[in-house]
């Protein structure tokens, strides 16, 4: 097959300033490009050509500037609308579907969608209108799909869940010398940390885990929050939401460690800074990889039990779930659970790999996107 996926418009691919997104485009991408012809569309990067190849050619990246979503998509379909492709696939972009359309108007359009928020904006006539430039909509979870389904049945048809995978081998548990040589490169090596990483932003309810963390210190005065991320991948500037956290940190004498921004090939290194990994967040996830990485990595995890991570990890057995996610006490019982039974501390963590291992793979992704792709042809 000649596949031609357009990521989304503000980060370059490969993902050399990370998104989560373009994380996982790479990791399909890459993989797929062993036996098909891909091309790659993501914007422009100071550091990257605007053309290359990999995969022995079978991996082409094109870049385009991007002053402006429209701009970006327009001027990469005048680029590209004479080529021949057997199926186009669009990331998390609705609104760029009629532009592709009329580019191409007899190729399979797909459109992968990673979360709630972009289709979710339109109203239900504009998410109509976009979606019957659509021949397929992909979902990386169940949770997705049935509800675009119910809030779109004309295009009912159309949507599909396709897990995502996790690379099993660069997050994976690691020896306790390993743990140790990153807690000390951080000081973190005599405290018991709690482990935020993703974005830094008020739907991510890092502010949640730091009023969690505060009780917890009650009994145990070593608790650290380390929180690995930033307002957006490769920021360094600090947000007033972040100043808050801190504010609220330094009230409620809860030590709290920014790392700031860590790049794609180092990120797995930061989940042994861990005793717990800790996903607050206030919003219905999609896949939220964070989990599935923390998982993979051997780390035992508290999360909210939120959207499609209730789809990723199991509750007691290869993590805790939170329902009441807005509560710093109800966080602060799961996490205290684990804090104080090693025994189940290590059953998490064990319960969580053998669920990645079995369940996660990006191979699998692979094999079931290429079907779905065949489906349309």
């Amino acid at each position: 097959m000649k596949i031609l996926a357009i990521a989304p418009d503000k980060l370059p691919l490969p993902p050399i300033k990370g998104g989560s997104v373009e994380a996982v485009m790479h990791n399909i991408f890459t993989r797929m490009a062993k036996t098909e012809q891909v091309t790659l569309v993501s914007c422009t990067h100071a550091r990257l050509p605007k053309t290359n190849t990999a995969a022995s050619g079978r991996l082409k990246y094109i870049r385009f500037p991007y002053p402006g979503g429209s701009t970006y998509i327009h001027t990469a379909m005048r680029k590209l609308r004479k080529s021949k492709f057997d199926v186009i696939q669009i990331d998390n972009r609705p609104t760029f579907l009629p532009a592709i359309r009329r580019a191409f108007p007899r190729t399979p359009i797909i459109l992968s969608l990673h979360s709630l928020h972009f289709l979710s904006q339109l109203t239900r006539s504009q998410g109509n209108a976009v979606l019957r430039h659509a021949n397929g909509v992909t979902c990386v979870v169940s949770s997705l799909s049935n509800t675009f389904k119910a809030r779109y049945p004309r295009h009912a048809a159309k949507f599909r869940s396709i897990l995502l995978g996790v690379d099993t081998v660069k997050f994976r548990p690691r020896s306790q010398a390993y743990k140790t040589a990153i807690r000390k490169r951080y000081g973190l090596n005599d405290t018991y940390n709690l482990l935020f990483v993703g974005r830094i932003i008020p739907r991510k309810g890092l502010h949640t885990l730091v009023q969690a963390a505060a009780r917890l210190r009650k009994t145990n005065k070593k608790v650290t929050i380390v929180a690995v991320g930033a307002s957006w991948p490769g920021t360094k500037r600090e947000t007033p939401y972040m100043r808050k956290v801190r504010r609220l940190a330094k009230k409620m004498n809860v030590p709290i460690r920014f790392t700031g921004y860590i790049s794609p090939s180092k990120i797995h290194e930061m989940y042994h800074l861990a005793d717990i990994f800790v996903c607050p967040t206030q919003f219905k996830e999609g896949f939220a990889c964070v989990n599935s990485e923390a998982m993979a990595s051997g780390i035992p995890l508290v999360a909210s039990a939120r959207g499609g991570i209730l789809e990723v990890v199991r509750h007691g057995s290869s993590g805790l779930l939170v329902s009441a996610y807005r509560s710093p006490a109800a966080f602060a019982k799961a996490l205290a659970q684990i804090m104080h039974n090693p025994a189940l501390a290590k059953r998490l963590a064990g319960g969580g790999r053998a669920r990645v291992v079995s369940n996660f793979s990006w191979a699998s992704t692979v094999r079931n996107l290429k079907s779905y792709y065949r489906s349309k042809m």
